[in-house]
């Protein structure tokens, strides 16, 4: 009997179990395009040991084996690259939280800074800095409260910002 070429009898083995894989595949991961990815791997290992397989024998429980370990590889590795993932969340949330207490500790530490300085401040420049940032007022509505110009508020916030700048770059 001639021997079969390798080519012809892997054509032959594809057609004839192609759709048994995919069904199987399909069977074990319900989701068809993963079934389908798994159908292709399953006969690039038939291809790469198309060798050891005798015209006539029935292929499909080595396919069967083939499927099994493609799919249990696949469940490995994505079970591992979940819980790298999850324990890489775990982390970026660690150092988040850790960043997040860091910040909240050095804003703090800067707003203690800036009322020692306002309270440096010479009275009328502090009230109008004040109520300016504090309380959220315009220059318009300071001005009226103080019996001001705008421009005279404007004048002394300019005054209290550059201060505080200065200081706080001194250090």
């Amino acid at each position: 009997m001639p021997e079969i070429p390798a080519k012809v009898l892997f054509e032959e083995l594809f057609v004839t179990n192609r759709d048994k894989v995919y069904r199987f595949a399909y069977k074990l991961t319900s989701d068809a395009e993963r079934a389908e990815e798994i159908t292709q791997q399953c006969f690039v290992r038939l291809w790469e040991n198309i060798e050891r397989v005798q015209p006539g024998q029935d292929i499909f429980p080595l396919l069967f084996v083939y499927v099994k370990n493609i799919v249990i590889d696949e469940t490995r590795k994505l079970y591992r690259e979940k819980k790298n993932l999850g324990e890489l969340t775990l982390h970026k949330k660690e150092v988040q939280d850790e960043d997040s207490a860091e910040n909240t500790l050095l804003y703090k530490e800067l707003r203690k800074e800036i009322q020692q300085l306002v309270a440096r401040l010479p009275e009328q420049r502090r009230n109008i800095y004040l109520m300016s940032r504090d309380e959220g007022r315009s220059h318009k509505e300071i001005a009226d409260q103080l019996s001001l110009s705008p421009m005279t508020v404007r004048n002394h916030l300019q005054l209290a910002l550059q201060f505080i700048r200065r200081e706080l770059t001194a250090r």
